[in-house]
């Protein structure tokens, strides 16, 4: 059995969904883990040895980021349908 990860938002506990690393930047992607279709994406910000999950800066970042998880599971999703 997979050993699943939660995190504890502002908005209730999530499921690390996957982390992929762009230019140096670690982005988390969660899922709400009482609604699927409820999900976020945040980044890693390391502060003193210390890592913090913090929001996207902008909708260009989020781009960005969602574009990176849709081509790492392009397979996956097309299989979905």
């Amino acid at each position: 059995m997979e050993e699943v990860k939660v995190i504890d938002l502002e908005n209730g506990t999530f499921v690390i969904t996957d982390e992929i690393l762009i230019n140096g930047i670690k982005y988390v992607y969660l899922t709400n883990e009482n609604d699927v279709m409820d999900f976020c994406i945040r980044k890693v910000k390391i502060e003193n040895n210390e890592e913090y999950l913090v929001k996207l800066e902008s909708d260009q970042e989020f781009d960005t980021a969602i574009q990176a998880f849709l081509n790492k599971h392009q397979d996956e999703l097309k299989n979905f349908n």
